[in-house]
């Protein structure tokens, strides 16, 4: 499995990763933008209660892999999402298994 990075706001469980998939919980944006600048593989990013600031969109589309954005709730594709631009994709409405489904989708080499 190619390495996954999975950013999720502190205190957002995931039950459990595959191997090569690594957890980073982030208290701040300034944490995400952080995380983001360090990686060199795959991430699977959820930014839910956080700024979604330029910072941060910059960090995720200069990301060497491909960044799939998870929305916990529902999302109907038209609001205000900045990081879905520099996503590659956009997994919204399933809640935590939403992670779990797009780090399962990245593992297979997608």
């Amino acid at each position: 499995m190619v390495g996954i990075l999975v950013i999720l706001p502190s205190g957002i469980e995931v039950q459990s990763l595959p191997n090569g998939a690594e957890l980073c919980p982030c208290r701040t944006t300034a944490e995400v933008v952080a995380a983001l600048c360090s990686v060199a593989g795959h991430v699977v990013l959820c930014v839910e209660g956080l700024e979604e600031s330029k910072e941060l969109v910059k960090a995720a589309s200069r990301v060497p892999g491909k960044v799939i954005q998870v929305k916990l709730e529902g999302w109907d594709g038209a609001g205000n999402s900045p990081v879905a631009v520099a996503a590659t994709g956009v997994v919204a409405g399933f809640g935590i298994a939403g992670v779990e489904a797009a780090v399962a989708f990245l593992g297979k080499g997608s």
